[in-house]
């Protein structure tokens, strides 16, 4: 029951891969869900929602036997405890710059002894099974995905990936773009030297690499080179590419 599904894919090798909430819509987390993901982005950093809004998104994945994964917006154990405890069961945390930042997320993620996150998991009652079942699981459920966006993360990658309850090293392209000085060129030379060269600093450690891509085809490419933890976009996003597609086909047999 308290699996997490992205941290035994990942320990067998294989990919785990998911989509981003565009919105705090339980409608969109539904059909989010009902696609087969493995993980579902629920963004509390840059998406214009809160924890408020959220409420009951983290469960609704969880029925689906999809992981239901929060960005918080920083580093602070405040924003940890309010999203595990409706239900996230792994935490990406942005801006990631040295192994100190990345023992302060296992701490703040994680229960006595390992960590010292407060007890009040609210969202057991609706799943109907109390406290007692889920905590002493909580810890080994719970997946910590740090993302490198810095130029100090980028020096310190293999320190932080070597930091014990790390699971995924993040790669965030937009960010990591700034920080070379190439702001929003995603395809320069000095991003795409990075980003290939990712996973194998992350290996070093025996951690897997993450990423996220809209297009499908970079999302390929980025499995070949070594990422195995992907963000494909949104139902909104890979959506759209599914209407565009049809509507010449379906305007055309109109014609005929």
């Amino acid at each position: 029951m308290f699996e997490n599904k992205i941290k035994t894919l990942l320990s067998q090798g294989e990919v785990a891969l998911g989509v981003g909430m565009p919105d705090a819509s339980e409608i969109l987390a539904k059909l989010s869900v009902d696609t087969g993901i493995d993980f579902l982005w629920i963004d509390l950093e840059h998406r214009p929602y809160s924890v408020n809004e959220v409420k009951h998104i983290p469960v609704i994945a969880r029925r689906a036997g999809c992981m239901p994964m929060i960005r918080v917006p920083g580093l602070d154990p405040i924003y940890f405890k309010k999203a595990l405890d409706i239900g996230a069961n792994t935490i990406m945390v942005p801006q990631i710059n040295n192994a100190e930042e990345a023992r302060l997320a296992v701490q703040y993620a994680k229960y006595p002894p390992e960590g010292t996150r407060g007890v009040s998991p609210d969202w057991t009652m609706f799943m109907d099974f109390s406290f007692d079942d889920y905590l002493p699981h909580a810890n080994e459920e719970t997946a910590i995905i740090a993302q490198i966006e810095s130029p100090e993360g980028i020096e310190n990658i293999e320190e932080i990936a070597a930091v014990d309850g790390i699971d995924v090293l993040f790669a965030g392209p937009m960010d990591l773009s700034a920080s070379l000085g190439v702001i929003g060129q995603t395809q320069h030379p000095d991003l795409l030297k990075l980003l290939e060269e990712f996973p194998q600093r992350v290996a070093k450690a025996n951690k897997p690499a993450g990423i996220t891509f809209a297009d499908l085809d970079r999302c390929r490419e980025a499995i070949d080179q070594g990422y195995r933890f992907v963000n494909i976009g949104s139902i909104a996003s890979l959506g759209g590419i599914g209407i565009r597609a049809a509507l010449p086909e379906l305007r055309e047999r109109v014609r005929k």
